[in-house]
């Protein structure tokens, strides 16, 4: 579910009709992550989020930046006048029915006229503003919830108190439609009270003045056994055949119910099968897919053969080029001159010279031990250099390497066979990976086409023989239409009769659930009709009003029984949706409490945060305390459930929030924000400016954590904010027109940079 698109007209200053549409241009459905509306001060672009926060049932003026109702209404300008009605219609993407009713697409619309009428329409039918608030808060969107959430919103929850703050939470914890339930629950408890007092008052009335009234109509007390008794009698028989007519009708409507239930989920098994055999039989009548592949997977092992034989080729000379390049080792013979010894012994004298500065630089006994054998070493070098000048020659090994030129040459050949090489073997990998892919895919769809034909024979088969059970369910459901409409022509009759008779409704009749033989009672209800008449009427102002009073009291008796009841019912309804609320609450609590620190800590770079529930001592009026004069007393309650909020941002000591600077309040009530979205994320969220105190460092976590949350919420972002709008996949700008109206325009960043990179020059 997303928010597809916002239709604005005569709202504020968009005077002009005015499409807001939030879904890709893929043709498919599908929502962007973030969108940016921007524009100068002044232009109207918080409109947009005043006119989704009215949408959505917003009533209060105050919240939507104006003084009365009629202000949301263009009010016209020098060069425009005054429009007469403000509408804004939201379009929702509802495949998933997370907006509870039937359609795939809902349309939620308010209409405001001058004249102070409104409309309310869901898909085009005429609604009440609480159906809509209902419905919105089952699919987790609300006024007061975080799907419009403005700058002072976002700070309003470090403001609030603690008790206040915990109704915030509870929004966020989705307990919103348990609260409803509640508050309603509560309300019409307080009416049933109001009604059970007044019914008790009545009772209380009518109680003496029936006691004389029955004393009186004792008198007549022949006339009135025979009365009660017929009376006695047909009740007992109405009772008798109205019950066992609805016991006879409940069985016919619920043999009923389950038979059009098993029609219904036979049509659409059957449907369904019907659909899949269509899909079965169009993949049947494709065909030749297996062999396109083959001829694919042939063209590209002859193109990896030639790749294999490139590598082969490029090794060798590689291999060629190394051995080129490996040095050679000479013996050569090299006379012992004077040139030689001289350079003997300049090494010689070097060494020696070494020798001494070591030897000044002498501090332990481990030092003098190495520098004997340096000495050493000294005096072999003589001695070898007086047997070479005996012998007037000496042999020694010569490494002769290529030329300078002709290494760097061969240098350069072998990185360019090298690279040429690798070249080789990546286009090698990807030619086996395409061909293993090809002939997967060829033996899938080889098989498939195999499976498919002997699923679509199951399936008709399968579908004959539902559509026989089927209409057999069918025949079985009419004949059960026909005897249910039998039974209740003779319910009708004797509601009839029982109305003529007793001037009563016979569902007020009761029975004991004993069966009756009809025809004694019949003829019991014959005979004491003739004694009635027999008899004679009784003073029929006495028993008139002692029958009526007595009926009323009855009446109120039960009418009172029934408001206990429903009291009791209600109490339980408050009690079962406070510990509901109490569970989900303590659960999402816990959750938010974490990533109010997980964000809180990416938002600051470090510091620590945390969420507290405490107790909170408040004065309350106790109803069940009166002073000396009959006036309630106030007394301190302490079972307000509050939470207080700590944040200490990295190399801080911070014990309140009032100690935090501007920024460090944004960035705190943004970590809170972004908690309660990731926990209970709602299909959608307006942020109006909310990021508007961050620098550009900050500005780019913010950006980064609402791109992480788009996954799952879709973000309508109103800023100027650049790190806001370089997220956005689309962009609307809103400016100001000289009619004082606003006016709109789009842009999405792919088609922008799309458009760049056109006009940019051939580097």
């Amino acid at each position: 579910m997303f928010l597809r698109k916002v239709e604005i007209s005569g709202f504020k200053s968009f005077a002009n009709r005015t499409v807001f549409d939030f879904s890709d241009e893929s043709g498919e459905g599908r929502r962007l992550g973030i969108t940016a509306i921007v524009g100068p001060n002044g232009s109207g672009k918080s409109n947009v989020a005043d006119a989704i926060r009215w949408a959505i049932g917003e009533q209060s003026s105050k919240n939507l930046r104006g003084k009365k109702s009629e202000d949301v209404i263009f009010g016209g300008t020098a060069k425009r006048g005054k429009v007469g009605s403000a509408s804004v219609t939201l379009h929702f993407e509802n495949r998933d029915h997370r907006i509870p009713i039937e359609f795939s697409e809902v349309s939620i619309q308010r209409k405001l006229h001058r004249s102070g009428e409104s409309e309310f329409l869901i898909n085009g039918s005429k609604v009440r503003l609480l159906d809509i608030v209902d419905l919105l808060a089952k699919s987790g969107i609300g006024k007061d919830s975080y799907c419009v959430v403005t700058q002072g919103m976002s700070d309003a929850t470090l403001n609030a108190t603690p008790v206040e703050r915990r109704s915030i939470f509870e929004d966020a914890a989705g307990v919103k439609q348990y609260q409803i339930q509640k508050d309603r629950a509560i309300r019409k408890l307080s009416s049933t009270k109001e009604n059970l007092t007044r019914v008790d008052s009545l009772l209380s009335e009518i109680e003496p003045h029936l006691r004389i009234l029955r004393r009186q109509a004792e008198r007549a007390a022949k006339g009135k056994e025979v009365t009660e008794a017929l009376l006695l009698k047909q009740i007992e028989l109405f009772g008798f055949l109205w019950h066992s007519f609805q016991s006879e009708r409940n069985g016919l409507s619920e043999e009923r119910e389950t038979l059009a239930r098993q029609i219904g989920m036979s049509e659409r098994e059957t449907d369904s099968l019907r659909e899949e055999i269509t899909k079965l039989s169009g993949s049947l009548e494709e065909g030749g897919r297996a062999e396109e592949l083959m001829r694919e997977a042939n063209v590209l092992r002859e193109e990896l053969n030639a790749a294999e034989r490139d590598a082969a080729i490029m090794s060798g000379r590689i291999e060629s080029e190394r051995d080129r390049q490996k040095d050679r080792e000479e013996i050569r013979t090299i006379p012992v001159d004077l040139g030689y010894i001289r350079k003997t012994l300049d090494l010689v004298r070097k060494n020696q010279t070494t020798l001494f500065d070591r030897l000044g630089l002498v501090e332990k006994l481990e030092d003098i031990q190495d520098i004997r054998e340096f000495a050493r070493a000294i005096g072999q070098e003589l001695v070898d250099l007086d047997t070479k000048m005996e012998a007037g020659k000496v042999t020694e090994k010569v490494i002769v390497s290529l030329p300078e030129n002709e290494k760097r040459e061969s240098d350069d050949r072998l990185a360019k066979f090298v690279a040429e090489k690798e070249t080789l073997t990546m286009r090698m990998e990807t030619l086996r990976k395409e061909i293993d892919a090809k002939e997967a895919a060829m033996r899938e769809e080889r098989e498939k086409h195999r499976e498919s034909r002997e699923r679509y024979f199951r399936l008709e088969k399968d579908v004959r023989e539902k559509e026989r059970k089927l209409s057999e369910t069918k025949d079985a459901l009419n004949e059960v239409k026909v005897r249910l409409a039998r039974v209740e022509v003779r319910e009708e009759d004797l509601i009839n009769e029982v109305r003529d008779e007793l001037s009563t409704d016979v569902r007020e009749l009761t029975w004991d659930g004993q069966p009756r033989d009809r025809d004694a009672l019949n003829r019991d209800i014959i005979r004491l009709k003739g004694e009635a008449e027999r008899i004679g009427a009784i003073d029929p102002l006495v028993a008139e009003e002692y029958e009526e009073t007595n009926k009323r009291f009855d009446f109120l008796t039960t009418e009172s029984a029934d408001l206990r009841k429903a009291m009791g019912s209600l109490e339980t309804v408050i009690v079962e949706m406070d510990e509901r609320i109490e569970k989900e609450f303590s659960r999402a609590f816990d959750e938010i409490a974490k990533k109010f620190e997980h964000y809180f800590s990416l938002i600051f770079n470090g510091g620590k945060a945390e969420l507290i529930r405490t107790r909170v001592k408040r004065r309350a009026r106790a109803e069940d305390q009166e002073d000396a004069e009959g006036e309630s007393v106030e007394t301190d309650l302490t079972d307000d459930l509050g939470i207080e909020i700590t944040a200490c941002p990295p190399g801080k000591k911070i014990t309140s929030l009032s100690v935090l600077s501007g920024g460090e309040r944004s960035l705190t009530s943004l970590a809170l924000l972004f908690a309660i979205i990731s926990h209970n994320p709602p299909p959608f969220a307006v942020l109006d400016e909310v990021e508007a105190a961050l620098d550009e460092a900050n500005s780019k976590r913010f950006g980064k954590v609402l791109f992480e949350l788009c996954e799952r919420t879709q973000f309508i972002v109103i800023t100027h904010n650049r790190e806001t709008m370089r997220q956005a996949g689309l962009l609307y700008g809103v400016t100001m027109g000289d009619d004082g109206s606003s006016q709109v325009l789009s842009l999405r960043l792919e088609d922008a940079e799309k458009f760049r990179l056109k006009g940019k020059p051939a580097a």
